[in-house]
């Protein structure tokens, strides 16, 4: 599967032109961003694939782009994230390991800003190295820089480093989070997930836990806490019958919030398949989709990344790693962008909850709701 390279090349412009005033949209949501990137993703990828994303990595390197760009370049940016900056935080807890690390690669005939270098440096924490790009250590070096900052599960970002690349910056994520009641392997057994493309053979995990489960416009909804309890993975089982992407048009912020708001404590039988997930995707269309267009084009004005033009932003990509098993979940991300000059059932018996047919799934901070991953199964 191809290196999933979350790249973008600064647009083209103009030294002289200084854009029209920018006005900041009102701050939205984290949450509204990472639904609509979700959504956005599916969109462009063709219905039998599998998913899986990160939108705050891709919203790490967003924001990074957002605080160089200028003028109506901005105003798109800033639309596209809901208003919302992704910038150095502190994630994960005593028992669940999230990471979150910046970098930035410039090419050494290439001049940035100063208060642009020392807004990554103090804003976004970002490592900041002047490099050759001519010199093939430089592209080793970044995707090097990506194994250690995903503890090896994505070994390359960057496949070449063209003539007219002149900066690249890159978010690496990494989560690692035991259940906070681990399956029972010996519960594991062969069962059937009706994919796709057909009946498929996978190890189905089984264990009745007391579980916050809603049921929300025909959906099944059961939240999986990691230990610490600051964590969740929630499962969304749409109903038997319908296709998962027939969802997606109703899954908005409203909806995730509504849904959340009728989570109770249930005994709930779950079974559902152990699985692991590679994916890669170029994210320009996405991107253009969410409104951010200039950038893609000749009138992008990124001003505020270097006084040396023009500069366009070329190609966003990102690639995901997971994997979900008995004792917990190991997933990884690598965004990087390349900048080119020029209702609930009443209390009684447990709810059963089979995960034996397509499925979303969300891995959020279940105090802030800041949703790190997100994915459809469709296929095992």
């Amino acid at each position: 599967m191809k290196s999933l390279k979350l790249m973008a090349a600064v647009a083209m412009l103009s030294s002289a032109a200084c854009g029209p005033a920018y006005e900041k949209p009102a701050e939205g949501s984290s949450t509204g961003f990472a639904l609509s990137f979700f959504k956005e993703v599916n969109r462009n990828v063709k219905p039998g694939e599998n998913v899986v994303v990160s939108p705050y990595s891709a919203g790490v390197v967003l924001s990074m782009l957002a605080e160089g760009a200028e003028g109506e370049t901005r105003v798109e940016f800033d639309n596209a994230l809901n208003g919302c900056l992704f910038k150095a935080e502190e994630l994960g807890d005593e028992k669940v390991v999230v990471e979150s690390a910046n970098s930035v690669w410039v090419s050494d005939d290439f001049s940035v800003r100063n208060r642009y270098v020392d807004l990554l440096s103090n804003d976004f924490n970002a490592f900041i190295t002047t490099q050759n790009f001519a010199d093939p250590a430089t592209l080793k070096a970044i995707n090097n820089w990506c194994a250690e900052n995903t503890s090896g599960k994505i070994t390359e970002i960057i496949d070449r480093l063209g003539p007219d690349m002149v900066m690249v910056l890159v978010n690496a994520l990494y989560f690692n989070g035991p259940w906070e009641k681990a399956f029972d392997p010996a519960n594991t057994a062969e069962d059937v997930f009706k994919g796709r493309s057909g009946n498929q053979k996978v190890s189905m995990m089984s264990a009745k836990k007391k579980l916050n489960y809603a049921e929300y416009q025909g959906c099944q909804i059961a939240e999986l806490p990691y230990a610490g309890g600051n964590y969740s993975m929630f499962v969304v089982l749409p109903p038997a019958g319908m296709d998962a992407d027939a969802v997606l048009p109703y899954v908005s912020e409203s909806a995730f919030d509504a849904a959340m708001g009728m989570l109770v404590q249930r005994d709930v039988r779950l079974k559902m398949p152990k699985f692991k997930l590679e994916t890669s995707l170029v994210l320009n269309g996405v991107l253009q989709d969410m409104g951010i267009t200039s950038a893609f084009s000749t009138a992008a004005d990124f001003n505020g990344i270097s006084a040396m033009g023009p500069l366009r932003l070329d190609k966003v990509q990102q690639k995901c790693f997971i994997e979900v098993a008995e004792k917990g979940t190991e997933a990884a991300a690598v965004t990087s962008a390349q900048i080119r000059l020029t209702s609930v059932r009443p209390e009684g018996a447990p709810v059963e909850m089979k995960v034996d047919r397509p499925f979303f799934f969300f891995i959020a901070d279940r105090n802030e709701m800041q949703i790190l991953f997100a994915g459809k199964i469709v296929n095992m």
